[in-house]
């Protein structure tokens, strides 16, 4: 194997980096507006505060460029067969179309921008090689991943460099501040937009057989396989619980599966390029282990979806799942074009959300909550016959449907949460999501607007104060009468019991608890509740302490009842015990 210093690999390397700028001058072009017009916003921050002052004309196309650049850089096999030259230069045209659209820098604060730039445009990347095998399809696109990430390792290590010495330079010669006021962002800007895409192209230009080297490749047999069967077990273990407590999921699983898929995925397609493949049989069967993680995934999602209704998030999640779903099914029968067919199906699904407005999800979301907001007034009976809200004045009994309460202002909070105020007026005639909250007690409004259910629950808890209440009777204390005791001859002193239940002996050879007492002496004076109320308790005091039988008479000095306000059942304990038997 021939043997390369470190000078050659420079000198080749900057050869491809020219070779490279001379093959894709129209990105180049688009890469250097980004770099001048990047710097120029980051010397005029107030430029991206639309409300302050319109943009210039010549800063709008900056949303357009990754579709530009991605665009131009499909175009390049049309080149090398010698047509479609023309069509490349008016490509960057195209784009200055975006001169005249205002609203393209409002589309940045739009999710569906960013899952067109996230997901789209790789996705599309990925298959516009049309290589449908498995084996080809994964290796090119690791190839293409892998230049990217060096690329932007080699940026990220020249902006630290950078970083240092400007850092260094400004403390030791006491720069003022100002001089160096949006040099680091410039610099980032000419580093990550400019060189790191020329890298890349350059690496791109000059693709290489992928081979994952002996450490890799143990990083990935010994310990990322074996995490995710120890994470397989993990969750399967939590899915039995589930099934034999018959509990539902926490929400939380749903992330947990997907995470768990994407990486388990990605591991199955590094595997193919490593030798040798020690845990082959376990992505072999990458369907039949994830097929009831699946159905944990739906449960989960199923359980969110009845607790908080349909979300722009949530939405996307479920557009994830039916992917992983087609996932399993595809490579349950071990298909040999399954990647290319899940990411071309995958880039087709994130294009109608993209372009179909109805598809989208912070539409689909809207309405779904709004239909949730109308379903739950209706059964609080808070909805008017025009389809407003009914917002009456606080009444404590709310509580009873504390839980309907909560779900309904957090469907009017993720509307309000999209300052949509005309369409909460429109729709439930409030203005604010306050309004509604205003309209319910100070217990159930706490409850309503908790940050989580869990700290929703947490509150109401801290709320319910448990009173202990401690009654005390003693004997003749109204009237101070005495105890008639003629006709008993002897008399016993009995310590006070350790508890209500403990049988002490009274005589005779018999055994009684101040429970049985209790009970009898209830009984006895026709109570008709094993709890009695304080005012019947406080007129039946002497009663209550004296207990008479044909041969017994027993008195007590005291008697202490306890109860908690959660409770209904009293506790007692007798005091100073005397026995007189005939």
């Amino acid at each position: 194997m021939e043997k390369i210093t470190l000078k050659e690999k420079i000198q080749r390397g900057l050869v491809a980096v020219w070779d490279a700028v001379k093959a894709h001058p129209v990105e180049i072009v688009i890469l250097l507006y980004v770099c001048v017009a990047g710097c120029y916003g980051s010397s005029h921050p107030d430029i991206f505060d639309v409300e302050n002052e319109p943009a210039p004309w010549w800063f709008r196309p900056m949303t357009l460029v990754p579709f530009m650049v991605v665009a131009a850089y499909s175009l390049q096999p049309l080149r090398k067969r010698g047509i479609g030259w023309l069509l490349l230069y008016l490509l960057p045209l195209a784009g200055m179309a975006g001169f005249a659209m205002p609203f393209l820098l409002d589309w940045v604060e739009e999710t569906v921008y960013w899952i067109a730039v996230l997901a789209a445009l790789p996705l599309w990347l990925c298959v516009r090689h049309r290589l449908t095998e498995n084996e080809p399809f994964v290796q090119r696109n690791v190839q293409m991943a892998w230049s990217a990430v060096r690329a932007l390792l080699v940026a990220g290590i020249l902006y630290l460099l950078y970083a240092a010495i400007a850092y260094t330079i400004k403390s030791l010669f006491e720069i003022p501040h100002k001089v160096w006021d949006g040099w680091y962002e410039q610099a980032a800007l000419l580093l990550f937009c400019g060189l790191a895409p020329v890298l890349f192209f350059a690496m791109e230009d000059r693709p290489e057989t992928i081979e994952i080297r002996r450490f890799w490749a143990v990083l990935l047999n010994w310990v990322l396989t074996p995490a995710l069967l120890i994470y397989t077990v993990v969750l399967y273990v939590y899915a039995a619980k589930i099934l034999f407590t018959w509990n539902l999921p926490k929400g939380g699983v749903a992330i947990m599966v997907t995470v768990f898929f994407v990486i388990f995925l990605l591991a199955k397609m590094l595997q193919m390029l490593t030798e040798p493949r020690p845990f082959k049989w376990f992505y072999d069967h990458f369907s039949l282990f994830v097929l009831p993680l699946l159905a944990l995934f739906w449960t989960g999602v199923a359980r969110r979806l009845a607790d908080y209704g349909l979300t722009e998030l949530r939405y996307y999640l479920l557009l994830g799942g039916a992917l992983m779903t087609a996932c399993v099914l595809v490579f349950l029968f071990r298909n040999r074009r399954g990647y290319f067919a899940l990411a071309a199906g995958a880039l087709a699904v994130v294009l109608l959300t993209v372009l179909v407005p109805g598809l989208r999800g912070e539409r689909i979301a809207q309405r779904a909550q709004i239909q949730r907001v109308r379903t739950i007034a209706t059964q609080l009976d808070r909805l008017n016959d025009d389809g407003t809200l009914r917002l009456p004045t606080p009444d404590p009994a709310d509580t009873l449907r504390m839980v309907e309460h909560r779900k309904l202002y957090q469907s009017l909070k993720y509307l309000d949460n999209r300052n949509d105020t005309v369409l909460l007026k429109s729709e439930f005639g409030i203005a604010r999501k306050s309004d509604y909250l205003a309209s319910l007690s100070e217990k159930t409004s706490k409850y309503a607007s908790a940050w989580s259910e869990e700290l929703a629950r947490e509150q109401l808890e801290e709320e319910v104060v448990i009173e202990e209440i401690v009654l005390s009777v003693y004997l003749s204390r109204k009237t101070y009468e005495p105890v008639d005791v003629s006709g008993y001859r002897q008399m016993y002193g009995t310590p006070n019991p350790a508890n209500a239940d403990e049988q002490l002996s009274i005589g005779n050879g018999r055994n009684i608890s101040a429970n049985q007492i209790f009970r009898e002496q209830l009984q006895r004076l026709g109570c008709p509740d094993v709890s009695p109320s304080r005012s019947w308790i406080k007129d039946h005091e002497d009663e209550l302490l004296i207990y008479r039988t044909d041969s017994l008479l027993v008195c007590f000095n005291k008697l202490e009842l306890e109860r908690m306000t959660s409770d209904s059942v009293w506790e007692m304990n007798y005091y100073d015990w005397v026995v007189l038997v005939k």
